[in-house]
């Protein structure tokens, strides 16, 4: 209805402004008026130019009076477009932001569950273990009561005093191993049950860190190094576990150093038992060093504890000082970019073989070593000068072990 009646007002008022127009027209043609000095021919059409200007301007001054639209259109609509462009870019960063957020939720939600998992696993063991415990401590109870009733039966029978001797004798032995046992399971249930609390604290902070991934940073990767230490395989157990004691604690210390914690006590890395005991075990039997490293279980968020995965290696000598690691000819090229391609394929090739003669690259890049952007553009430069195929030589740097890193010495010298 305000649409019709909108239509109306402009017809009519279109309408009273073209008949004054034309009557004023008229009148100035029958009068021959004159405006401006010009003739009244002209004066004529001057008025009824005016008459459609006027009808134009009011028509579109009254839609703009009445409607919002209107005056958009007429004068906002450069802002916008404008707008619409800026809320395209944020819509387009928040869905960006929402994507990586749900990957690292679902990454999260996994872990979760194989902790879970590993928890039930670890309850269920204790169970079972607890139950042998139960029996083996109601076996020793009844073998209690027959020594105890055999002591009573000794007394009453003298005469029959080896017999009854023999008896006493098995029995206290049958009770020695029973206390053995019994002895052996408690202190295997309290490892176990001090496994299950380890693993249900990082199941809460776990559940913790999903509510939030989305702000959370990650500090290491899974894999990732924390320490990497050479140690002597083949002492006692006691020094084996202060050795590898000292490792863990010097680990802790440096990450409360990077993080910049306050407390210097808090104890931010865990290490399984079961994974303890078997490095200590792998240790003791090995006759030879080895290379201790501790590496990140999993990704973990700023405010998790740190689940720790030891591992060991023999350290054997790899590369003695200034022994060639890999030599090939290669075709730098007629220009510096074709140069760069070449040195550094030729680099790749260096690493590749150094992993497979034995030296532990770095879990999460891969890598056995390291050189310098001066280095490598030197090689670069002087390999250029060739215009062609070259011989690289890589020879190491000094005696190189499992542990690494390798170092090393790029020689060129152009093909014959």
């Amino acid at each position: 209805m305000f649409g019709i009646a909108l239509i109306a007002i402009l017809a009519i008022t279109g309408g009273i402004i073209a008949f004054i127009g034309d009557k004023l027209g008229t009148k100035v043609g029958k009068k021959k008026l004159t405006i401006f000095g010009l003739r009244p021919k002209h004066t004529s059409i001057v008025v009824t130019i005016i008459t459609g200007i006027l009808i134009t301007t009011s028509t579109i001054g009254i839609l703009a009076l009445v409607s919002r639209d209107v005056r958009t259109a007429l004068f906002g609509m450069e802002a916008l477009k404008t707008e619409l462009t800026t809320l395209s870019q944020e819509v387009s960063a928040k869905n960006i932001e929402l994507d990586t957020s749900r990957s690292a939720l679902e990454a999260k939600t996994a872990e979760y569950v194989i902790l879970t998992t590993k928890v039930q696993e670890t309850a269920d063991k204790l169970a079972a273990i607890a139950t042998e415990l139960s029996t083996a401590i109601d076996q020793r109870d009844h073998i209690a009561r027959q020594l105890d009733e055999t002591l009573k039966g000794y007394e009453v029978a003298q005469g029959d005093l080896n017999t009854a001797q023999q008896a006493i004798h098995t029995l206290q032995n049958t009770k020695n191993e029973l206390d053995v046992r019994v002895n052996t399971l408690t202190a295997a249930k309290a490892s176990l049950q001090t496994d299950v609390d380890n693993l249900n604290d990082s199941t809460l902070k776990l559940r913790q860190g999903i509510q939030v991934v989305r702000e959370g940073s990650i500090i290491y990767q899974a894999g990732e190094i924390l320490t990497t230490t050479v140690l002597p395989g083949g002492t006692s157990q006691s020094d084996t576990v202060q050795a590898l004691s000292d490792v863990i604690y010097k680990t802790n210390q440096h990450i409360i150093d990077k993080l910049d914690i306050e407390d210097k006590n808090l104890e931010v890395l865990w290490v399984a038992q079961s994974d303890f005991d078997k490095v200590v075990s792998d240790m003791i039997a090995t006759h030879q060093d080895v290379i201790v490293r501790i590496s990140a279980g999993g990704n973990t968020v700023y405010g998790e504890p740190i689940v720790g995965h030891l591992s060991i290696f023999p350290n054997q000598q790899i590369y003695k000082q200034g022994q060639t690691v890999y030599m090939a000819l290669i075709d730098v090229g007629q220009n510096s970019a074709q140069a760069e391609t070449a040195v550094m394929g030729f680099l790749q090739q260096v690493n590749k073989v150094a992993v497979q003669q034995g030296i532990l690259p770095d879990p999460i890049q891969g890598t056995v070593g390291a050189i310098s952007g001066t280095e490598f553009y030197d090689a670069v430069n002087i390999a250029k000068r060739y215009h062609g195929k070259v011989t690289l030589t890589a020879t190491a740097q000094n005696d190189t072990y499992t542990a690494g890193p390798l170092k090393i010495q790029i020689h060129i010298q152009g093909a014959l």
